[in-house]
């Protein structure tokens, strides 16, 4: 029976100790320690051996255990959380470690690289990034133009050269006007094959050229000797479509031809548009623009619109159906300088790009033609020189215009280049740009199809 009572009561004990909590076990330890300090302080005091001024200074090493423990270092070497300021709350203000593992974000790789056959993938694997597709589109376009080196250089006429044309059809071929008159067929892939329509010399400058949609071998002008003529490059059947009668005072600008409606418009010197049919026979004829009509294209989208600038500063667009006075116009874009070009883009028809003769080339979009950006880029205007037009890439939005370095304008440096500059219109940035350094004359370039053959020309 007393075996029985003392088992119960160690268990209970046994019990209890289990029951006792964390903070109260580590009290009761820190107080045994320090009665055990005390004790073995007691000692050294009664022991002669153990006199704290037996060593040097330098040389004495303090014990933690020398140290006197009481509840304050105990709270201090705890931390006190809130509240709390005891031991006996030690227990709560420890704090809890969670071990979750750490994820790291991962981008695939068809997401983070810029090769356009990742973009393709994800294109036509429904995720339209349009904006990353476009730039990675052009940024293939912009490493072949970086690329490209002079092809051939040469100087065939004995005046300036006043405008080009790439064939529509053969990237090789590239027909060039002259300031005498005289047209050149220009094979940059064989020298063999060149061919000449001989001019009339002074007075016969050729401001626009464009190859006959239905036959490649003739060639449609617009010159100052005031007639619009179709030139057989073989010589043989060379016919006039329009004449002025007057080439001292009326020249015709610019010209453009719709196969789809089987009409010619050209614009003259003095601000006079005109449109006729193949055979030269005149549809409409009326004053649209104050000033020279410097340039006239049809859209490539829609057949029926026309678009004209003018040294007025204006850049019109026209509905061929319903033109019948200066009133008709559909939309007018005003500008700060004369225009010199105002071209369609050639990828969708749905921009319009616009150099005046000052310092900007602008950008429009459809379908309400608003300016979508302004680039300043020096390009200034001479009467003596040939004026510069910023043309369109013809696979991508991207801006082709001859640099003509100007002191005043922002960013110049002695010794700048003559230039070709390719410019991103989406944010107006120049891209690259080709140059010949030994070259003294004004730069031409030219671009058509996937050859990407660049042409340089001397003034």
């Amino acid at each position: 029976m007393p075996e029985k009572v003392a088992k119960k009561r160690k268990t209970k004990v046994e019990n209890e100790e289990k029951k006792e909590t964390y903070s109260k076990r580590l009290r009761k330890r820190m107080m045994k320690t320090k009665e055990e300090d005390s004790s073995k302080e007691d000692a050294k005091n009664n022991n002669p051996l153990h006199d704290g001024n037996h060593g040097d200074g330098d040389n004495d090493k303090i014990d933690p255990i020398d140290q006197s423990l009481d509840t304050n270092i105990i709270n201090d070497r705890i931390g006190n959380h809130g509240d709390i300021g005891t031991v006996e709350h030690v227990e709560d203000t420890l704090p809890q470690f969670k071990c979750e593992p750490k994820i790291h974000g991962f981008t695939p790789l068809a997401y983070r690289s810029q090769n356009l056959v990742h973009f393709l993938q994800q294109y036509t694997s429904g995720q339209k990034r349009t904006v990353k597709l476009k730039q990675s589109l052009s940024s293939t376009v912009v490493n072949m133009i970086s690329d490209l080196q002079l092809c051939r250089n040469a100087s065939p006429f004995d005046r300036r050269v006043t405008t080009m044309e790439w064939h529509p059809i053969n990237p090789n071929i590239l027909a060039v006007g002259s300031k005498g008159g005289d047209i050149m067929l220009w094979d940059t892939a064989n020298v063999n094959n060149d061919k000449m329509i001989q001019g009339i010399g002074a007075g016969g400058i050729m401001n626009a050229i464009k190859f006959w949609p239905s036959d490649y071998n003739f060639i449609l002008s617009a010159a100052v000797d005031g007639t619009v003529r179709l030139n057989d490059v073989d010589g043989r059947n060379s016919r006039i479509l329009a004449d002025t009668m007057n080439p001292h005072d009326f020249w015709y600008c610019s010209v453009d031809v719709n196969d789809k409606r089987k009409m010619v418009v050209a614009g003259d010197n003095v601000g006079n548009t005109q449109l006729m049919t193949y055979e030269g026979k005149q549809i409409f004829n009326c004053r649209l623009h104050k000033q020279k009509v410097t340039h006239a294209e049809f859209s490539p989208r829609e057949e029926w619109l026309l678009c004209t600038s003018s040294t007025d500063q204006t850049v019109q667009f026209w509905d061929v159906r319903m033109m019948k006075d200066r009133k008709s116009s559909l939309y007018i874009l005003k500008h700060e300088k004369g225009i010199n070009s105002a071209y369609f883009s050639g990828t969708d028809g749905c921009r319009l790009l616009t150099t005046d003769q000052g310092n900007q080339v602008r950008v429009y979009r459809a379908p309400d033609w608003v300016l979508e950006r302004k680039i300043s880029h020096p390009h200034r205007f001479f009467q003596h020189i040939t004026p510069i037009k910023a043309t369109w890439h013809p696979l991508q939005d991207l801006a082709v215009i001859g640099r003509y370095p100007d002191p005043k304008f922002p960013g110049y440096h002695d010794g700048e280049l003559r230039s070709i500059d390719i410019l991103d219109v989406e944010t107006g940035d120049l891209v690259t740009s080709l140059s010949d350094p030994s070259s003294s004359g004004l730069v031409c370039v030219s671009m058509k199809y996937c050859t990407w053959e660049p042409v340089h020309v001397s003034l």
